[in-house]
């Protein structure tokens, strides 16, 4: 049965081409050679415009609609292709052109299926986050050799036959492509800086809800050492053709940061210390028989409340400068990012 199920399929699939598709005729190596690249241009720009809405801010699942669309548009384009005859019995070109359409199938059915997949943790932890979109420049990477394989290609088919071509449309699309890969990896190297500090800084905001002080404390000193270490970074980032608007905002989250755990984790601390201290009063005044509280014990008790009232004045003082500057730098660098990219990231219809 395993040998006959190939036979089968490949019976199936010339009865298909022969009843169903007609072999394109073209009277001059020109006419093949733009038959071919049309389709190339018209699928690389579909792709470059799928790739540019997700590197604008919107997530692949809210535009999957658009990668299964292009799925489909790619299988079209290489039946059109396959049902190319060969040309004066040359085919390396026409071959080439069906692999550059077969590695564009794979990447969007594929490779980005489990972008898609892996964008729904990339939040959870740097490496996550690092694996996501280390995932979407190799995929770019294989479809940028496929289009060099295929213009190889066309230049060898170009040559047999004495064929000027023109090399307007494959150096637009070569162009798109680099500036859409130039923004990306960009993009993803301050990301990666940003993401680092700030997911940390999550870590230290679940250990203050829980009133965890050793988590706190070692999620404070982890805060400042990736702080540090993420400005260093940025001070040898280069600009982005003359803007630098990402590396200024990103600077001003590391140093609230900074400023977080020198300056105002130290008060958070200390009203938890102080709140164990007075619960641990509270319980053994409230257990004293009324014989038994003396004015001593009284003392003791109100002190610890006035001392306990203090620090809660300070700790909601804190927590609301916290809060509100966290805000504020967030929103600083995520509308930096959102005009960043949407100034420099090309758009393609």
């Amino acid at each position: 049965m395993r040998k006959i199920a190939p036979l089968i399929v490949l019976v199936i699939a010339s009865l298909f081409t022969a009843t169903g598709l007609k072999a394109q005729e073209f009277n001059s190596p020109s006419d093949y050679n733009n038959y071919i690249i049309q389709q190339q241009v018209d699928i690389t720009k579909k792709f470059l415009s799928y790739n540019s809405s997700i590197a604008q801010g919107k997530s692949a699942r809210k535009v999957e609609k658009r990668r299964l669309s292009l799925i489909k548009e790619v299988e079209t384009a290489r039946d059109k292709i396959q049902t190319m005859g060969f040309y004066k019995g040359d085919r390396a070109f026409r071959d080439a052109a069906s692999d550059f359409l077969l590695m564009y199938y794979h990447v969007l059915n594929e490779d980005y299926a489990k972008i898609v997949d892996m964008e729904e943790i990339a939040e959870q932890s740097y490496d996550n986050m690092e694996a996501y979109m280390l995932a979407q420049e190799k995929a770019d990477e294989k479809l940028s050799e496929a289009g060099n394989r295929m213009d190889t290609a066309q230049q060898a088919f170009a040559t047999k036959f004495n064929m000027t071509i023109s090399k307007e449309a494959n150096e637009k699309i070569a162009a798109m492509s680099k500036e859409v890969a130039q923004i990306n990896n960009y993009d993803h190297k301050l990301y990666l800086i940003f993401f680092k500090p700030y997911k940390q800084e999550m870590y230290l905001t679940d250990a203050i809800n829980r009133s965890d002080v050793n988590a706190i404390e070692q999620s404070k000193n982890s805060l400042l050492q990736f702080s540090k270490e993420g400005l260093a970074k940025l001070d040898t980032t280069k600009s982005f053709r003359g803007d630098n608007s990402l590396v200024v905002s990103c600077k001003k989250m590391f140093q609230f940061f900074i400023q977080e755990g020198n300056d105002k984790i130290p008060t958070i601390t200390d009203f938890m210390l102080k709140k164990e201290k007075f619960d641990k009063i509270k319980e053994e005044y409230s257990n004293l028989p009324s014989s038994k509280k003396t004015k001593e014990e009284v003392d003791k008790f109100n002190n610890a409340v006035n001392d306990l009232n203090k620090g809660v004045d300070s700790y909601n003082q804190t927590n609301k400068y916290l809060n509100s500057t966290r805000t504020e730098k967030l929103n600083d660098w995520n509308s930096t990012r959102d005009k960043f990219m949407s100034t420099y990231t090309p758009r393609y219809k």
